[in-house]
């Protein structure tokens, strides 16, 4: 025998429309979950009064109706499934399963017939359709027939707007009648359609404007919709009155209700979720949010006598209510709706209350993560039920900025991004997450913040992530060429080499101006002069003032001019050059690593990580294999040199210098020159050019 009874992909009749979701028949209730809203339904076994077994759409179904009069209808089973519920119902509830077969004549007159809270329409004896009066709206009654008015679900593709009955007083009544007796006979009919009206409003539970309601509350701060309403609480539904839009909401569309704090401490939000939605206009609104203020007490009298309240909600409710008003209001929803109120569990931020404050859509707002989801409020007001996500993501969590983003990503495909999270929300949200077993896609814990801190900035201050970014990476290459260095073995002294750089720099700074003319004292350390030299042009440079620059600029001025080093061109015919012990453990692993996911700098910062971290004996092993690649290359280098390998490159190298570009000099640099240190400044250029070439000549000759 079986215990209970589960059944999956089962749809329940709600206004017309068809909730999927699935069912449970258990000893002592009926439990179904809606798989969109999560909103789970419970209907105990002792209030069952009867279950039927119909069709429901094009599927077999089963009815239960309860002592109260609310009847249920699920569909979705199979023919087969008949007998097992069957059983099932006898043997734990004392229920007699009974299959009803409906008439499918298509005739639109038969026998209107009230049961509990459905008005069933018979032809011919067998039941034809029914209708859930909680479905209607309004009810008119006119002299000949009768108007229902139907709710309307958003969900719905086509929906049913309206019905009218006709109550003839007698079908075969003559034509010719007395008129007396015929108005008689019609005002006999008036009062059967007010009867059918009054029937209709009782069990349909459906309050005029008119009516007392049960509570009333004034001028309601309402953050979604936008505006203060009057709100009218009503035993089946809620009316509010705003400066340009009224709202009537059912008590049976609320789903949900959330009551949240503010981070300020001085607020609270009361979060009504809906479905279907209110509408304005084409914007269509799933939640309410009212906010209150934390400190704002009321005194407020119900609507009802001290009797009704006994009998209607149990003495829940006292005539008197006082307090503050998110507490009353609370308490007045609790018992009305009859549904418990969703509070924060025991997530606290960093801010010291549950509220995490976040942006989504370039709205700020606050994310409240709950024993069973997540809740943001209030531009969309949204709430996340844990079985709806996928995996969640910590996005820009290794930059050096003060923010990360927060992404949930639905197994409907969606994803929700809630950025310009704190960082120190990263961790708290990290180890929430881990609590309810959410998948995170790239698992890992901050052991501490990555921007680096202004114990001395205010308030105002904002950190520069660009500026940030960049010392970090500074940081970090540093790191990685001590790494290096360390790693490597270190290489012997070429003094050709040298001897080769030195003579290139020295050409090229010979051959070589700055854009501009520059102080004296500076050009001395380039031209090589005297410091007697040096004094003069300083004296020179105090009667003709030039715009200076740092001798820090200057210096690159001039390495780029011609100081600068040239690359060695690389042999291609030379041996390869061994690899140190780090290289070839991680050329090893790297596969291993990559796996871990993550960009190359952060496969890069695991491998250095675990080679610091790894055991000695599997160290010394690739220790040795980089000795023997060493020794491989010395070998290797030695032969190659012998067979004359690399002087080519040499040569060529050495027979064609490098060719400076040819710039005027200003007088001032000629001036300082060694070969005309000895020269005027008054002397043409050209005629001192012609006695330099005089003066080597004698020379030459003597």
């Amino acid at each position: 025998m079986d215990a209970f009874l589960e059944y999956n992909n089962v749809v329940q009749e709600d206004m017309g429309f068809l909730n999927n979701g699935r069912i449970r028949l258990a000893d002592g209730q009926i439990t179904f979950k809606n798989t969109k809203t999560g909103k789970v339904q419970t209907i105990d076994a002792s209030e069952i009064k009867k279950i039927t077994w119909m069709r429901l759409a094009n599927k077999p179904g089963i009815k239960v109706s309860l002592k109260n009069g609310i009847g249920y209808r699920f569909g979705g089973f199979s023919e087969k499934e008949l007998e097992k519920i069957k059983a099932f119902a006898s043997r734990n509830w004392e229920q007699e399963l009974l299959p009803v077969e409906q008439s499918i004549k298509g005739w639109n007159y038969g026998k209107a017939e009230f049961e509990g809270q459905l008005l069933e329409f018979v032809v011919d004896g067998k039941p034809c359709f029914e209708i859930p009066l909680s479905n209607v709206s309004n009810c008119t009654a006119g002299k000949s027939e009768t108007v229902l008015e139907f709710h309307q679900n958003e969900d719905c593709a086509v929906s049913l707007m309206e019905m009218r009955f006709h109550i003839p007083t007698d079908p075969d009544a003559d034509e010719d009648a007395d008129p007396v007796e015929w108005e008689h006979k019609c005002s006999a009919s008036y009062i059967c359609f007010q009867e059918f009206r009054r029937s209709v409003m009782e069990f349909a539970g459906i309050e005029t404007e008119t009516d007392q309601p049960v509570a009333t509350l004034l001028q309601i701060l309402c953050t979604t919709p936008r505006g203060r309403y009057d709100i009218k609480v009503y035993q089946n539904h809620l009316s509010l009155h705003g400066k340009t839009y009224d709202y009537k909401i059912p008590i049976k569309t609320i789903m949900r209700l959330f009551l949240l704090p503010h981070k300020d401490g001085r607020h609270m939000y009361f979060v009504i979720s809906l479905n279907p939605p209110i509408r304005q206009g084409q914007t269509r609104y799933h939640f309410l949010v009212l906010e209150f203020t934390k400190d704002e007490e009321i005194e407020l009298d119900l609507g009802l006598t001290e009797q009704q309240l006994k009998e209607q909600y149990k003495g829940k409710l006292e005539k008197r209510l006082s307090g503050t008003v998110f507490e009353v209001v609370s308490k007045i929803f609790r018992v009305i709706v009859d549904m418990k109120i969703t509070v924060p569990g025991t997530f606290i931020g960093h801010s010291g209350t549950p509220a995490v404050m976040c942006a989504h859509k370039q709205a700020s707002g606050f994310l409240y993560p709950l024993e069973k989801g997540f809740v943001y409020v209030h531009k969309p007001p949204m709430y996340i039920r844990f079985e709806e996500i996928s995996t969640v993501n910590f996005a820009r969590s290794d930059v050096s900025t003060r923010s990360f983003d927060f992404e949930i990503e639905l197994k409907g495909g969606s994803t929700l991004v809630f950025n310009s999270v704190e960082k120190e929300e990263y961790n708290r949200l990290f180890d929430f997450a881990t609590n309810k077993r959410l998948r995170i896609r790239n698992a890992k814990r901050l052991d501490k913040v990555n921007y680096a801190e202004d114990k001395f900035a205010g308030s105002d201050d904002e950190i520069d992530p660009y500026k940030e970014t960049v010392v970090q990476e500074g940081k970090d290459k540093e790191a990685a060429e001590e790494s290096e260095e360390t790693d490597s073995e270190d290489e012997d002294y070429d003094v050709e080499a040298d001897t080769r750089k030195r003579k290139a720099k020295e050409g090229s700074s010979e051959g070589s101006e700055p854009d501009e003319e520059y102080d004296s004292s500076e050009a001395s350390e380039v031209s090589g002069s005297d410091n007697e030299e040096s004094s003069k042009k300083k004296e020179k440079k105090l009667k003709e003032p030039k715009p200076k620059r740092p001798k820090k600029e200057k210096s690159e001025k001039v390495d780029k001019g011609g100081g600068k080093k040239e690359k060695k061109k690389k042999d291609p015919n030379a041996p390869k050059k061994p690899q140190t012990a780090y290289f070839l453990w991680f050329r090893d692993n790297h596969a291993a690593l990559k796996k871990e996911g993550g960009t190359a700098s952060e496969v890069a910062q695991r491998g250095g990580k675990l080679w610091r971290e790894l055991d000695e004996e599997t160290k010394q092993k690739y220790e040795k294999k980089a000795a023997e690649d060493r020794e491989r290359y010395a070998k290797e280098m030695k032969e190659y040199k012998e067979a004359g390998g690399g002087m080519e490159a040499f040569s060529s190298e050495k027979h064609s210098p490098t060719k400076t570009p040819v710039k005027a000099k200003s007088k001032e640099y000629i001036s300082d020159d060694e070969s005309s240190s000895g020269l005027s400044d008054d002397k043409p250029l050209k005629k001192l050019k012609s006695e330099v070439k005089n003066d080597d000549a004698d020379s030459d000759e003597d």
